[in-house]
């Protein structure tokens, strides 16, 4: 008889210890609910210190350093319980692992990897670690591991409640603060320190409740109002410090949803009236201590429907205190708002009005010429001490070194003729004398209609670079000479800079982690609309009514004689009827962000003449068939709409050279529509086409016409004279990616690949020939996102902004050579499988780094290799790391860091630089309180230095999670320095 030998490879010693453990520590569903329970109790006394500890800050005292480790340690081991029982939740009973030592599956790797990230660390550096202490990857899922886990964490949960008996003293009082410290001191602009110093004064003397700051527009409110709100955000003295920006025209309910917005607070709904609204935030803040900034307001306002006033309380009852600190330029708002106090911010004397003149311009030139120095001077004495006229002229003279070129610029301020003629105060003469000096300075007559196109925008409103100015730019033809859209961009970057350096434009300040948005100060503006429309001599005129609150537009005889007209940001939901050829001079109507608004059929018969028409945002669900009576329109802007279909008509639109139809619901287009707009240069139709309307997919490709596929069926057939740069999202197939490579006079421009429920996976290495032209030579902005690939290469010569987005088995990224030399900007979320970002130091100007939900990652840079030991980036932002311990363990500079955000970053305890920064160039840094309270110092003066710069995310606006930046051309950054100014600020 034969015999046959079994070698079974079985580890039988473990497999009895596995045994023996579930039998003695019963089953794990069993030991889970024990688990939670205990977690249940500790949660609830951590709720009750909460309250205490709120209760103490109200009364001035800060935490002691006890509770705070508690309240961290009960913090990590509520992230472990539910770990653990996520884990038993996944797990069926065939995938126990007892008898199975590698068949562990890539899901199992994945939700295991988090909890077991330092095991793989160890095992290579030789350190041991206790069995208990961690759990090895490929048992992360089996019975008894989750038992053994679940039982240690019941063990720790047990000791947290015991030593939460134990905390006597919840608060301590906190150290005696000098009655007027101001961290940003150093960097106050010229002339303001005495008016902050004697605000924080008084509210810090905790009397004054009512606090009005008023002057003439362009002195420096706003600067002194920055300041002193810069000084609270790193106090503790307030439960909530907010600020929001009145402006002309401003509507009540608006400023109540800024505030809420501030708070956080989400119970305002739309259709809620101001009383409901006031309500609401009444509530909320009764019991708060609150600071109220309220910049550049026109008109009284009744706080206490801001949510700022003290409940009916018996008498002599201490209320929270309510205090509100507001901008103006009218002393009789200050009495019709009951200032308990008032300061007006006056020009500066002539001594420091020359300081704030000389700091603005090039001191070299000023030292070299002494005939140059003198003209200098009676230039600044024009400005009769106004800061942001001082600021203005001196800007407008950087660069000019010849003493002719100075002394004509005297000249011209001085022409008392041409500024006698225009009919203005003379507060507002020195302002537009200063303007017309800085508006006549500039390069060219296509920088000058960008500034002035920027009046077109609501006033202090933010606006986005890529997705609305350049694109206006664009559309107005002031940048047309191009042959793809790229090269419109990057020029439309280069007249940015040139405003921004004669401080004509300022970026947001609210925008702190990249540089997507600008502002136009509100005086700059009014000069602006001066210049294009009031002035007598002007020859075109202007109807600005931009985020007025319009209901209706204005009559038609208002702007019947109107060549551009901006009504964006309004209430107006319906248009009248209006006859043929009404409106005969209209070249431009900007209608963005009506919403619902209703096109009439007459509309477009009206405007004969008009190229430029932006519906963007305004919920329209239908175009009328006379859309294609607008044969001279050049650039139409519907994105963000709901519309479904194009009418045949649109195929007449004949001049039409950009087509925006981003965010839309297009499905149907009929044959020809698109592809017989031969000017056509630019087609954006990102967001039309999602994998999350496959459904909707399968039914067409059953029956009726294949919705999604008209992209393919137009641009195949495209019979453009131009090379047409198209922006656009694809399922990511290899088919699909063909295809691109397929159309002639086609360039990709911006790129997503969404790879949801897709089961073929295409070949994301960039630098073969399935790459080619038509995708990576003029792509600037590519989107991988819920594509299941492992690797990844990276090749495109123009890819400037680079986003990854839940890639979870995302576990290298190559790169090929100088193929992503000019990449700027780079976000990666939810890369799970991703240990670090290395390469990035391979970027050389990667200005821009947005890391979030990767929890793979313990530092962001694990080795240099060949690179070098300086990183180039500006603004770096962390979120939600729950495994980075620091950015680097080995020396790495940051010289050209300016803003730095890190949010729920546990594990993240220190720096990766010291006060040596300063010396740089870094501005803020942005987290929670409670993790900057709880970094790692190497010495102690580092804090002291760093602390003036950090500022409580809490406290301001959170971080947009757009999901994509960039926009128009990718340029998630404008090339070059910031040269936005402090004291360029002011109301």
């Amino acid at each position: 008889m034969a015999c046959i030998k079994l070698n079974l490879n079985v580890d039988v010693n473990s497999c009895l210890k596995g045994l023996q453990a579930t039998l003695r520590l019963r089953r794990p569903k069993s030991e889970i609910k024990r688990l939670e329970k205990e977690m249940a109790r500790l949660r609830g006394k951590r709720d009750d210190i909460k309250n205490q500890i709120d209760e103490a800050e109200r009364k001035g005292k800060i935490l002691t350093n006890e509770v705070s480790q508690w309240l961290r340690e009960v913090e990590i081991l509520e992230g472990q319980a539910t770990d653990i029982k996520q884990d038993f939740q996944s797990m069926s009973c065939l995938s126990c692992n007892c008898f199975n030592r590698t068949g562990d599956t890539s899901r199992n790797r994945t939700e295991a990897f988090a909890v077991n990230l330092e095991d793989e660390e160890n095992s290579t550096t030789g350190q041991t670690q206790q069995p208990e202490d961690h759990v090895s990857m490929r048992e992360s899922s089996n019975c008894c591991s989750i038992i053994q886990r679940a039982a240690k964490k019941l063990s720790e949960a047990n000791e947290l409640m015991s030593r939460a008996g134990a905390l006597v003293q919840i608060a301590t009082v906190q150290p005696p603060e000098p009655v007027v410290m101001l961290p940003i001191s150093h960097r106050l602009p010229v002339g303001i320190e005495s008016y902050v110093k004697a605000i924080v004064g008084y509210i810090d003397g905790g009397k004054e409740n009512i606090i009005g700051i008023y002057g003439m527009g362009g002195v420096g409110k706003t600067t002194v109002l920055k300041s002193i709100q810069q000084y609270y955000l790193n106090q503790s003295k307030f439960d909530h410090v907010i600020w929001v920006v009145a402006s002309k025209d401003c509507q009540l309910k608006r400023l109540q949803e800024e505030i809420a917005t501030r708070l956080g607070l989400m119970t305002l709904q739309e259709n809620d009236d101001e009383k409901a609204c006031g309500d609401k935030l009444f509530i909320y803040l009764k019991n708060k201590k609150c600071l109220l900034f309220l910049d550049d307001i026109w008109e009284q306002l009744d706080l206490q429907l801001l949510g700022m006033a003290h409940s009916a309380t018996e008498r002599g009852q201490q209320q929270p205190r309510k205090v509100v600190v507001f901008t103006t330029r009218s002393e009789t708002v200050c009495g019709q708002m009951t200032t308990t106090t008032k300061f007006k911010v006056k020009c500066l004397d002539p001594d420091k009005a020359w300081q704030l003149f000389e700091q603005n311009i090039d001191g070299d030139i000023l030292k070299s010429d002494g005939g140059i120095k003198f003209v200098a001077q009676e230039l600044a004495k024009e400005c009769a001490g106004l800061p942001l006229a001082l600021i203005t002229v001196a800007r407008a003279m950087l660069g000019k070194r010849s003493w002719e070129v100075w002394n004509d610029a005297l000249h011209q301020i001085r022409d008392k003729h041409e500024w006698s003629t225009i009919g203005l105060s003379k507060d507002s003469v020195v302002m537009y004398k200063a303007f017309k000096l800085s508006y006549d300075s500039l390069e060219n007559d296509s920088i000058r209609e960008c500034l002035l196109c920027c009046s077109l925008w609501p006033e202090d409103y933010e606006i986005d670079k890529f997705e609305e100015l350049i694109p206006c730019w664009i559309g107005c033809g002031i940048i047309n000479e191009f042959n793809v859209i790229n090269e419109a961009f990057t020029k439309g970057c280069s007249h940015l800079e040139a405003l921004m350096a004669a401080s004509l434009l300022e970026h947001s300040s609210e925008e702190y982690y990249t540089e997507k948005y600008v502002k136009m100060h509100d005086v700059i503006r009014d000069m602006a609309l001066l210049m294009v429309s009031e002035l007598k001599r002007s020859k075109r005129k202007w109807i600005v009514k931009a985020g007025t609150g319009l209901s209706h537009l204005p009559r038609q005889e208002e702007w019947q004689e109107a060549e551009r007209a901006s009504f964006m940001r309004n209430k107006i939901t319906s248009l009248q009827e209006y006859g043929a050829s009404t409106f005969p001079k209209l070249s431009m109507l900007i209608l963005r962000v009506n919403d619902c608004l209703t096109i009439p059929r007459s509309l477009f018969a009206s405007m004969p003449r008009l190229t430029y028409l932006d519906l963007s945002k305004c919920r329209i669900s239908e175009l009328p068939m006379e859309i294609g009576t607008l044969t001279d329109l050049r650039y139409l802007n519907l994105s963000d709409n709901l519309i479904r279909t194009l009418p045949v008509e649109f195929g007449c639109l004949s001049k039409l050279e950009y087509l925006l139809l981003r965010d839309t619901k297009l499905k149907i287009v009929p044959n020809g529509t698109i592809s017989n707009l031969s000017m056509l240069k630019w087609l954006d139709i990102r967001g039309v086409f999602t994998i999350r309307d496959w459904w909707l997919n399968e039914l067409d490709i059953r029956g009726m016409h294949p919705m999604f596929e008209w992209w393919w069926d137009e641009l195949k057939c495209l019979k453009g004279h131009h090379q047409l740069s198209v922006g656009i999202d694809i399922n990511a197939t290899t088919a699909n990616i063909e295809r691109l490579n397929m159309l002639s006079n086609v360039s990709i421009w911006d790129l997503t690949m969404d790879g949801e429920n897709i089961s073929e996976l295409p070949n994301l290495d960039l630098g073969t020939p399935q790459w080619c032209y038509n995708i990576s030579d003029n792509l600037e902005s590519l989107t991988i996102l819920n594509v299941a690939v492992d690797k990844l290469m990276l090749t495109a010569r123009c890819l400037k902004t680079l986003h990854f987005s839940e890639l979870k088995l995302l576990e290298k990224v190559s790169l090929n050579g100088v193929g992503v030399y000019n990449l700027r900007a780079l976000y990666i979320y939810g890369c799970w499988m991703l240990k670090d970002v290395s390469w990035v130091l391979q970027l050389p100007h990667l200005n821009l780094l947005v890391i979030s939900e990767c929890p793979g990652m313990k530092n962001l840079i694990s080795n240099f290799g060949n690179s070098n030991s300086s990183s180039n980036i500006r603004r770096l932002s962390l979120f939600f790391m729950l495994n980075l311990n620091c950015i680097t363990d080995q020396p790495l500079h940051f010289p050209y860091l300016e803003y730095m955000q890190v949010r729920a970053c546990p594990r993240f305890k220190k720096l990766p630089f010291g006060a040596e920064i300063l010396k740089s160039r870094l501005r803020e840094i942005h987290g929670d309180q409670i993790w900057w309270n709880n970094l790692e110092w190497d010495e102690e003066n580092n804090k002291n230095s760093l602390t003036p710069y950090f500022i409580p995310d809490s406290r301001r606006r959170l971080w947009r999670q757009s999901g994509g930046e960039g926009g128009g051309g990718g340029n998630g950054d404008c090339h070059g320095d910031d040269n936005s100014l402090e004291n360029s600020e002011g109301s």
